[in-house]
């Protein structure tokens, strides 16, 4: 059947709707994910999400006795830093991953084993091709389809499943499914699609009206009619041909009906469309390129609640997918998948060098940390060295009492050495005012003890 989908439509019989694949909306409109991604707003959400998603760091981290460093020994490290398989980088793996999971609402990748049970290749695989079954406990199993057969019953082991909007729906037993947002706004998704539809069927009209053609007689059969109709859609059919000139005959008179699209707010409709996407997908407008609301300070905070929020989410159900399948139990007490998400986060170069700056002087950062932050090639060991504000002392401590014996460095009983720090200033006239800066004493007593300068 010729035509394209609104075409298909609208001689699809009401008996057949039932059997086809996605599902009829009361628009009239087949839904299903691939004609939902003909949107605008919501191919533009999956499309910024997944390429965010895709472009931070993931890593396997060893925990220690200090905190985590990356564990380069195991080798999910490996297939997570420069690839799941030798064809896939990991770019395009993760990209697919979140791409698959917000639109069908489940991806699923398939974690293959070496012979000792370690894991050595991941790949995805194709949509529809997954079915799920649930034991009696909840525990899943996946049967995957492909041109050379099917795999059946294979365990969470060896199934990666990233669900988007967990849900029992669809499960049993327990079990644990994705929910597509496209199914859960269908009615939403129909009107967007109808909407796009319009605005295309108006221009291929040449942005004409309607016409009818009125003949006061019976016209001699339907072929003169089907001529004469096909005439006049062969003029006036596409934008290309607008302003031609039509010959009519036997009288016909043509008149067009009436069709404003300012009154039918198509502009709006497809705008509100495009908001409509962002709730969906809890997206800033922002980020899709919707600034009528926008201003310097409100995207800021908008894109840290971007990634506090969905960004985050998302990422903890990749981290988690993977762990499970990837990971044994026992491996997940030593080991974490973890994204990176502090790039997403960053502000201009004035705001993070004023962090620097803050984090630097305060004793918490040190310059091979701020390098490794922007991405710049450490100075040595001189670099791992952390400032102490001279001013600051330990909680607990009394600046205004002599500092012990053996604070006092080598040398100062002997003469000759570099005497101890200590405070120089009177505890009685403080009067509540802040002590000055500790300085090096000048005058040693003859015990060696430093001597206060008044």
């Amino acid at each position: 059947m010729g035509g394209g989908p609104a075409a298909q439509d609208r001689y699809v019989d009401d008996w057949l709707k039932g059997i086809e694949p996605g599902i009829i909306a009361a628009t009239g409109i087949r839904v299903t994910p691939a004609d939902a991604l003909t949107v605008p707003g919501i191919a533009a959400c999956v499309q910024v999400q997944s390429e965010d998603m895709a472009k931070v760091p993931l890593d396997l981290k060893r925990r220690t006795g200090a905190g985590y460093e990356p564990a380069t020994e195991h080798p999910l490290y490996t297939l997570l830093k420069y690839g799941p398989s030798p064809w896939l980088s990991p770019y395009k793996w993760r990209k697919t991953i979140v791409h698959t999971a917000m639109s069908q609402g489940n991806h699923f990748s398939r974690a293959r084993r070496s012979g000792i049970g370690m894991i050595e290749r991941i790949a995805p695989i194709q949509i529809g091709s997954t079915i799920v079954r649930w034991g009696e406990d909840g525990e899943p199993f996946f049967d995957v389809s492909s041109p050379t057969g099917t795999e059946r019953g294979l365990s969470w082991q060896d199934i990666i499943h990233v669900g988007y909007r967990d849900s029992s729906d669809d499960a049993c037993n327990g079990g644990v499914l994705g929910v597509s947002p496209i199914m859960q706004n269908k009615e939403t998704v129909s009107l967007m699609i109808a909407s796009e539809r319009f605005a295309a069927l108006f221009f291929a009209n040449g942005a004409q009206p309607s016409m009818i053609l009125e003949y006061d007689k019976k016209l001699p059969n339907d072929e003169v009619a089907k001529r004469i109709r096909a005439g006049i859609e062969r003029v006036y059919g596409g934008i290309d041909n607008k302003w031609k000139v039509a010959i009519l005959e036997l009288g016909i008179k043509m008149r067009e009906t009436s069709s404003d699209p300012a009154k039918s707010q198509l502009i709006e409709t497809r705008k509100y469309g495009a908001e409509q996407a962002c709730t969906m997908y809890r997206t800033p407008p922002h980020k899709i390129g919707l600034l009528e609301r926008s201003t310097n300070n409100n995207i800021e905070h908008q894109s840290i609640d971007y990634v506090t929020g969905p960004i985050s989410a998302l990422a903890k159900s990749i981290e988690s997918a993977i762990t499970v399948a990837c990971l044994t139990p026992a491996e997940r007490e030593i080991y974490k998948v973890e994204h990176n998400l502090e790039g997403l986060m960053r502000g201009d170069m004035l705001s993070r060098y004023r962090a620097y700056a803050i984090g630097r002087q305060w004793g918490w950062l040190s310059v091979n940390k701020i390098l490794n932050r922007e991405n710049e090639n450490e100075i040595g060991p001189d670099g791992d060295q952390y400032l102490v504000p001279l001013n600051m002392v330990p909680a607990g401590d009394d600046p205004t009492k002599d500092p012990p014996a053996d604070q006092t460095q080598p040398g100062n009983n002997a003469g000759g050495g570099v005497p101890t720090l200590f405070s120089s200033f009177n505890p009685k006239q403080l009067n509540g005012h802040r002590p000055p800066i500790r300085r090096l004493a000048s005058i040693i007593g003859p015990a060696g003890e430093p001597l206060y300068i008044n």
